[in-house]
């Protein structure tokens, strides 16, 4: 049955518990965050349906905002969805290895990871030295705060990252 899987969701629902509890708060906090511009979203998309067909009225800005708030969903919520085991996995390979080499690709995985978000805050802060002070065309924001939600996403996703693969080691540790 293994073998017939492609895609298969992970719900470890918090199995990985942190002993950072500053971090396991703040993640908290952002989901809730997360959660409230989800709220607004559906808000503001109802509202631009019913101006537009009612009467017959668009404003730029208010698609801007929906898209500046899509982002925010995403970029923090990752990493909550990264600590609940609820990111998509395609694993359909590792979950039939030996489990000792299973444990060495999630190492690597886990590893990778971090790698990958310290890139991406890296690369972003060169590009927001030139283009951070750009304006969007509708609000007016920066780059600098339209941006903001990213990298504070994929910077909680580093230290969730890290907090994880910490703890991983002093779980493997007998």
């Amino acid at each position: 049955e293994k073998f017939f899987l492609l895609l298969y969701v992970r719900k470890r629902c918090m199995q990985e518990k942190s002993s950072n509890r500053l971090l396991e708060k703040i993640l908290a906090f952002m989901e809730a965050c997360s959660i409230g511009t989800l709220c607004l979203l559906a808000a503001l998309i109802l509202l631009q349906i019913s101006l537009r067909n009612l009467f017959s009225i668009a404003f730029g800005w208010m698609d801007e905002l929906a898209r500046w708030f899509q982002v925010i969903f995403v970029y923090l919520m990752v990493p909550i969805l990264y600590r609940k085991g609820q990111l998509l996995a395609v694993d359909s390979f590792v979950v039939v290895l030996p489990p000792q080499i299973s444990k060495l690709i999630e190492m690597i995985d886990k590893i990778l990871l971090f790698g990958f978000s310290l890139i991406f805050l890296i690369s972003g802060h060169v590009l927001m030295k030139t283009a951070g002070t750009v304006k969007t065309p509708a609000l007016g924001l920066t780059n600098y705060v339209f941006f903001t939600p990213v990298f504070l996403g994929m910077g909680l996703l580093a230290l969730t990252t890290l907090d994880s693969l910490l703890h991983w080691k002093r779980r493997e540790s007998p």
